[in-house]
């Protein structure tokens, strides 16, 4: 029972490590290379990282920009011609059911006959119809050199 204390006081007691100038470290071979390897790599990372940021500083920016600006500007010029020939398309149809509901009213006020006028409008509503715009949008891929002029 005796042994079991001593190994138990053993345990407990905190294990203090003094290092000093006669400190020896022992590494085998394999570390120290690993060591060297890994530093190695993070200083050639860091290298490379700081000459990538130097030529993105002196690369001009504003030749990307330029693209992308003249890219949009021609979608929403097609954007817009798109949306006005919506609006005309609504508006003749506007007008031609305007007539239709004129036409309607004076029949059943009068009890007369429109001389075909109904069936020249609805002929004409179905021609707008057909004639919808095509608001289908086209993206198109440019392929740009590094400095983002196209190719």
């Amino acid at each position: 029972m005796s042994l079991l204390i001593k190994h138990a006081h053993h345990l407990t007691q905190p294990m203090s490590t003094k290092i000093s100038e006669n400190t020896n470290i022992q590494l085998d071979l394999k570390t120290v290379v690993a060591i060297i390897m890994v530093t190695a790599s993070f200083v050639g990372m860091y290298y490379t990282l700081q000459a990538d940021i130097e030529e993105a500083r002196k690369l001009p920016p504003i030749e990307v920009t330029r693209l992308e600006y003249e890219l949009k500007e021609e979608w929403n010029e097609k954007m817009i011609i798109q949306l006005k020939d919506q609006v005309e398309m609504l508006e003749q149809t506007q007008d031609i059911l305007k007539e239709e509901i004129g036409i309607t009213a004076s029949m059943i006020k009068d009890g007369t006959e429109a001389d075909g006028k109904l069936e020249e409008l609805n002929r004409q509503l179905e021609e707008l119809q057909n004639k919808k715009p095509n608001t289908r949008v086209i993206v198109k891929e440019v392929k740009v050199d590094k400095k983002g002029r196209k190719l």
